[in-house]
């Protein structure tokens, strides 16, 4: 009696064990779980777009890895195509209901591709908004100024609306007296706001005082200061900051050997009276550096002297013969 009893405990546990390994054990692979749970919502191609483009070399050959331990046959690709037609093979055995896969879970979020709406990069929708602010906040200043040009225009609009139309003008408009049989000439004007009558003499009078005050109807204008530079050589109790630009040239057609120093001499014998702070020569790439060298020549003098330095360092007599020289601008890239 008692030896039936353990047949049949020992019969029960057995069936436990065979049911519990029915259960296939849960895999973890971020590639294949995306692959599973999103393989009834995007296409084939979408999804082996997103895995090609997303996941590293050594994830997918992981992937494949795990299959091949599963039992499914799987093919080693090689090839510059290797890592898309791979991906390819994976999303096959996923999508084929002949092979009974395993549950995969995935413990790094951060590798599964945010590709619908429970997967929105919420760092990156940040990221937007403030660019999108910035750049909302830079353009109030373009609105205030519509705001005043829009007022301008109105008070231009305004402003010729109300000009009048005259057949004769009898003034003084420049000083310059006219005869008194046109001064007392006097003719009406009709103005589209109120249409009231405005003598001709008035408005000579009005256009006057806008010349002579530099002002236009609706608009004013400010003269600016006059400016000097001092040239006096007496008064030596201030000194003015010295200034310094730079004269760029460009120098091509030169044996392929030229080096620097030669460049350096030769503007030191052109250079005559001509004070010179420094002189920095750049050897530039020519396309054919067998056949010529080309450099880049920039001469620091005084700012008061640059329009002088300029005439002297392009002039013809300044360069051998065949050389060509011409004004050379630094890239802003540097």
């Amino acid at each position: 009696m008692q030896r039936a009893a353990s047949e049949d405990m020992a019969a029960s546990t057995t069936g436990a064990n065979v049911a519990c390994d029915d259960t296939p054990t849960p895999v973890k692979s971020e590639i294949l779980c995306f692959i599973t749970s999103k393989a009834a919502l995007m296409t084939f191609d979408d999804i082996v777009k997103v895995c090609d483009s997303f996941y590293r070399k050594d994830e997918v050959v992981e992937a494949r890895s795990i299959l091949e331990r599963l039992g499914v046959d799987m093919h080693k690709r090689r090839g510059d195509n290797m890592l898309r037609i791979t991906v390819e093979d994976i999303t096959k055995v996923v999508l084929n209901p002949k092979h009974k896969l395993p549950t995969f879970y995935a413990t790094d979020v951060n590798r599964l591709p945010p590709v619908d709406i429970k997967h929105v990069d919420v760092a990156a929708i940040l990221a937007e908004l403030q660019g999108l602010r910035s750049e909302i906040r830079s353009m109030n200043h373009l609105q205030a100024e519509v705001i005043d040009l829009r007022s301008q225009v109105n008070e231009l609009k305004q402003a010729l609306s109300e000009w009048p139309v005259v057949s004769a003008v009898a003034a003084d408009v420049q000083g310059k007296s006219l005869p008194n049989s046109a001064a007392n000439i006097t003719v009406t004007a009709r103005s589209e706001s109120d249409g009231d009558t405005k003598s001709a003499v008035s408005f000579a009078q009005r256009a006057g005082e806008l010349r002579s005050s530099g002002m236009s109807e609706g608009h004013r204008r400010r003269k600016s200061g006059k400016t000097v530079i001092g040239t006096s050589v007496n008064n030596q109790r201030i000194t003015s900051v010295k200034t310094f630009r730079n004269v760029d040239i460009f120098v091509s057609r030169l044996h392929p050997c030229t080096v620097k120093e030669e460049l350096m001499d030769c503007v030191d014998t052109v250079n005559g009276d001509l004070h010179i702070e420094n002189i920095t020569c750049t050897k530039l790439v020519s396309r054919y550096e067998h056949l010529y060298s080309s450099f880049w020549v920039s001469i620091k003098v005084d700012a008061s002297v640059l329009k002088n330095a300029i005439d002297v360092f392009l002039s013809p007599d300044a360069w051998p013969s065949g050389v060509l020289a011409r004004r050379y601008f630094v890239p802003k890239n540097g």
